[in-house]
């Protein structure tokens, strides 16, 4: 999996965020295939909440999961706004986007326009172009399992693969031999293999 676009409307103040601001990060620019993306910078910076937005769009749960989706909205942020993470991806020759929202207070489109509407969380999983054009709906139901079907992974392996700098790294590093091992087989498909 290659990451090329990470759009998070999270609004939430506690990380330094500004509510009114959609946040952009293209991974795709000056990347070319082999090459590998570091995500870097002082304590602080936001690199946590992008693998968290990551993560929550893949998975429905964040890296860390001392986060959930819900609790990425600022109680600041007003009625109009969606909080959202968009993420497109490529694996092989497919580009692939995800776009989840966690359950919100929302604005009311009619009658008493004050009191807000709790809005359901959605998921959608699309294929897409390489322009970020919608090809088809994968789904809008279990997007959890068709991510981790199309990647091979679960959330778990996703964070010890994906999320090793995240202070992970010592986590696999003291895993049994079986569970690298299970987690390698995983990775790399090589059940079929196994004794």
């Amino acid at each position: 999996m290659r990451p090329i676009k990470l759009t998070i409307q999270f609004e939430h103040v506690k990380f330094g965020y500004n509510p009114d601001k959609i946040i952009v990060n293209d991974f795709s620019a000056d990347v070319h295939d082999g090459q590998k993306i570091a995500i870097v910078g002082p304590t602080g910076a936001g690199k946590s909440t992008i693998l968290d937005a990551m993560c929550y769009a893949l998975y429905g749960r964040t890296s860390g999961e001392m986060r959930t989706g819900e609790s990425m909205r600022s109680s600041h942020a007003t009625l109009e706004r969606e909080t959202y993470v968009e993420f497109d991806f490529c694996l092989g020759d497919k580009y692939y986007r995800v776009h989840r929202s966690p359950t919100q207070q929302a604005k009311r489109k009619r009658g008493d326009t004050d009191k807000p509407v709790e809005k359901a969380g959605k998921a959608l999983f699309n294929e897409i172009d390489n322009k970020g054009n919608v090809i088809r709906n994968i789904t809008t139901k279990g997007v959890e399992k068709a991510v981790e079907d199309l990647l091979g992974i679960g959330f778990d392996q996703f964070r010890q693969i994906i999320l090793l700098p995240q202070g992970d790294f010592k986590d696999l590093l003291l895993a049994g031999s079986s569970q690298r091992q299970e987690i390698m087989q995983k990775l790399f498909g090589t059940y079929r293999y196994g004794l």
